[in-house]
């Protein structure tokens, strides 16, 4: 018993030591010769106000001891969260510590390296709410910080499930606990560090959503204080490779604190004292239960069957009696089963129940267990139940059979544990797997198992299958005018009505954004054919998302089994060539796969590759055609042409390769290297006296798109050194009808520049005139196809003369290509055509080759 005394005295004094403890981490003031305005709001236990007033926290405290060795003085400012990121903004505040790092604050603020702690967001609920993943989140009010990280994660999340919800906007993360917990709100969003601190202070529960990992800085305003932040990551850097080093000390400090301030004294002197007479209850009744046990024997089996019931689970527990001959009679049951699976405690004595109540599939594997467990001694086995409701339960059955000392009868004791939820999120994985989140349809993986599957039962001589690759024409541009929650409807809708096509045994799969896979089963060539062009039928009616009707072509690529592969990657792969050349045809059509289209993939592919390397293997050359004054035989310009030096192929001309590298998107960067080698020509003619006026550079659509255009014209003019009125830039109708307002705002400042703006192949494009004469143009130029007919076709002299009337009304010159006979220039010069160019007059020479015929045009001092 003394040392019994003796333990109980060294426990009451280590609790008075706790009860006391903690009054020497205060700190001392000290003086500052530099003052930093830090704004301070709640965000425990990083960024605070303790009990006394103080400042205190994580980044607090570090950030003091940075300020003791540098000699700061510190000027705290209260704000609520969204205000303190104001004030920072417009510079009323220097420094705002824990501050999560996005790409939009990395614009506004400036941060430095080392992230001081990372953190991420969680889900606390009311209680009582059973949340357990992102869908359960649907149509709930949800309380989240103003302006804080969690704020836009959360929108971008649930926008991505298309899940709705009320947003509930607070200044401070306790004023979102507050809300969830008088009511005004469902659940709360919160970092982790707050949460869980703060959840049961607030008696809310957490979920298992989280999301949205971050990691947490000090923050100043854009381009201010630099010197500040790289002293932060000096003493970070230092800190945190030392264990003993006040970083380490600051994240022990701040979770101390954090905790103590939930408490009051009061109450920690009175839970003091009640944990005390628990350890005097304990101390006694292990006293007591062992001289219990060196008393009796008799409860041997009571003390057995309670230890095993503390082992378990907070589950269904039970006990079952086992007669001499075999015989299984439940005995007891625990209170909880109502609650669980809905029966009361007195319907288990009720005869036949547990028959009755498992599943007809599951019985005899149930029954065999209870055999099984009288001699093994210990069993674990699942099955399926029927609740009180009817409802399907998953359960797991562990039992402990207790002999008695003569082993003629004993006891089972054993629990049912509910397994219910975990199947079904097994379940929902599976399908997450498998399926299309969207639109509910397979998706690649379960399409390749389906697709399989087809195929083996199509091995019989006769029996065919066919894939049909789908794509929704112009579906970026639909998401990029009307925006994504649009296209998803629209998505919907468009695989609702391709599903009411499939027959049986038929698979819909969405494999992309608009791609669909369709698996025909026991498809002839005009089956599949018949198919595809229903859909192409199907989707002439228009389709309605929130009343606006919107018709929806489809391009569609077929490839049939055996005829174009055996296997799932082969047919695929094939159907995806003769969708593309369907795209080709002008979409809305219907194309299948051949091997020649396979051959033209192939090298369309290498071509492609090649291109991607020609500018930095300088294969690309200009070649330049001269342009003549009708009037005067003067020569006035030339059109650069781009050639391409391909290494195998030899000189392939535009039409070979342009259209290529606008659909690959390196457009942009050839048309660069055009302009600057343009203008880098007219320099090196100049030194070679040969004075050409101007260089007309041919404009891509994706050049304009990009936004740089000017930006890379003035460039290019800076580098070579030339003026406006020596370049000429040419852009076709169709160019400028695609993206008006860029063309325009483009051409104005091309004309600002002097450059002369010319329309190309003027007549072709469709273009509005009354679009076309507000812009800032200098020439017309009438396309090829309607000079070379000049004198046998009196409709394209029609509109030759047409063009240059209009022209000359809207006071700019026409210039015509393409002039290959003598009667082409003879027509032209005498309806008032003012430049003309064309094999007539010469083919587009190489650099050198059009110095050497400079001469010969023009005779006067300007050549």
């Amino acid at each position: 018993m003394k040392r019994y005394l003796s333990l109980i005295l060294v426990l009451v004094v280590v609790l008075v030591l706790l009860l006391t403890g903690g009054w020497w981490l205060n700190e001392t003031g000290f003086t500052r010769s530099q003052e930093i305005r830090v704004g301070l709001y709640d965000n425990r236990p990083k960024v605070y106000r303790d009990t006394q007033g103080q400042p205190a926290g994580l980044f607090v405290e570090l950030l003091q001891g940075i300020a003791r060795r540098e000699g700061w003085q510190l000027h705290f400012v209260d704000c609520k969260w969204h205000d303190c990121l104001k004030r920072l903004e417009s510079g009323d505040i220097d420094l705002m510590p824990d501050v999560a790092l996005n790409e939009a604050r990395d614009l506004r603020f400036d941060f430095h390296r080392i992230p001081v702690t990372h953190s991420w967001s969680e889900i606390w609920s009311q209680s009582g709410l059973r949340l357990l993943a992102l869908p359960h989140l649907d149509g709930r009010r949800i309380a989240v910080l103003r302006g804080a990280v969690q704020q836009r994660a959360l929108k971008k999340m649930m926008a991505g499930y298309d899940l709705e919800y009320t947003p509930v906007l607070v200044d401070s993360l306790a004023e979102g606990f507050e809300a969830v917990a008088e009511g005004r709100a469902d659940v709360v969003v919160s970092n982790s560090y707050f949460a869980g601190i703060n959840g049961p202070r607030y008696k809310l529960q957490e979920t298992p959503i989280v999301f949205d990992p971050a990691s947490l800085y000090y923050a100043t305003p854009e381009g201010k204080n630099s010197a500040l932040l790289e002293q932060i990551d000096f003493y970070l850097e230092r800190w945190r490779q030392d264990k003993e080093s006040l970083y380490f000390t600051a994240l022990k400090n701040a979770m101390v604190r954090s905790h103590e301030t939930l408490m009051p004294e009061s109450v920690r002197w009175i839970l003091g004292l009640v944990i005390t007479l628990v350890l005097l209850l304990l101390i006694m009744s292990t006293l007591m239960r062992r001289e219990v046990r060196r008393r009796t024997t008799e409860l041997d089996m009571t003390n057995r069957r309670f230890d095993h019931l503390l082992r378990t689970s907070p589950v269904v527990l039970y006990q079952l009696q086992v007669s001499e001959a075999g015989i299984v009679k439940p005995l007891w049951i625990s209170e909880n089963l109502p609650r669980l699976f809905g029966y009361k405690p007195l319907d288990v004595f009720q005869p036949n129940w547990w028959q009755q109540t498992i599943h007809p599939d599951d019985l005899d594997a149930a029954r065999n267990g209870l055999i099984q467990v009288q001699y093994n001694g210990h069993m674990v086995h699942e099955y399926r139940i029927f609740d009180a409701g009817g409802q399907l339960r998953y359960i797991r059955d562990e039992m402990q059979y207790l002999p008695d000392k003569n082993r003629q009868q004993g006891e089972i004791v054993g629990s049912w544990s509910d397994l219910t939820e975990s199947h079904e999120q097994a379940a929902s994985l599976r399908y997450l797997a498998n399926y299309d989140s969207l639109t509910g349809l397979p998706n690649r993986t379960l399409l390749y198992e389906r697709l399989s599957e087809t195929l083996q039962r199509s091995y019989e001589p006769k029996h065919h299958a066919a894939v049909l690759y789908i794509d929704l024409d112009s579906f970026k541009n639909i998401n990029e005018t009307m925006g994504f929650s649009f296209g998803d409807e629209l998505l919907i809708l468009a695989s609702e009505r391709m599903k009411n096509m499939l027959r049986p045994g038929d698979t819909l799969a969405r494999t992309g954004s608009d791609e669909f896979i369709m698996v025909v089963e026991n498809a002839s060539a005009e089956l599949a054919a018949e198919t595809a062009h229903h859909l192409l039928q199907r989707f002439s009616v228009p389709l309605v998302v929130d009343d606006d009707e919107l018709v929806v072509t489809l391009s569609i690529g077929i490839s049939l089994y055996p005829d174009d592969g055996g296997d799932h990657e082969t047919l695929l792969r094939h159907a995806e060539i003769a969708l593309n050349a369907a795209k080709n045809e002008g979409r809305n059509s219907l194309y299948f796969f051949s091997s020649s289209l396979s051959e033209g993939i192939r090298e369309r592919l290498l071509l492609e590759n090649d291109l991607r390397h020609a500018v930095e293997r300088n294969q690309l050359v200009l070649h330049y055609q001269p342009q003549i004054d009708l009037h005067s035989g003067r020569l006035v310009g030339v059109e650069a042409l781009l050639r391409w030096e391909h290494h195998q192929l030899g000189i392939l001309s535009p039409d070979r390769f342009i259209p290529l590298a606008e659909q690959t998107g390196i457009i942009g960067e050839v048309g660069s290297w055009v302009l600057q080698e343009a203008c880098r020509q007219i320099i090196q003619w100049d030194r070679e006296d040969c004075y050409i006026p101007r260089v007309g550079v041919n404009l891509a659509v994706q050049q304009i798109e990009s936004g740089l255009l000017v930006r890379q014209v003035k460039a290019a003019m800076q580098q070579a050194g030339i003026q406006g009125e020596r370049l000429e830039l040419e852009v076709t109708e169709s160019t400028i009808m695609r993206e008006p307002d860029k063309a325009t705002e483009a051409m104005k400042a091309f004309r600002n520049l002097g450059i002369k703006l010319t329309i190309d192949d003027f007549g072709t494009g469709y273009s509005s005139l009354a679009y076309l004469k507000r812009l800032p143009l200098d020439r017309l130029k009438i396309d090829r196809s309607f000079v070379m007919d000049i004198g046998a076709h009196s409709g394209n002299e029609a509109i030759c003369r047409t063009i240059i009337n209009l022209a000359r009304s809207l006071g700019l010159e026409t210039v015509a290509e393409g002039v290959e006979e003598q009667h082409h220039a003879d027509f032209l010069q005498r309806e008032g055509c003012d430049i003309a160019q064309g094999y007539f007059y010469s083919k587009p020479l190489p650099p050198d080759e059009l110095a050497e015929q400079c001469k010969a045009w023009v005779k006067s001092s300007e050549c």
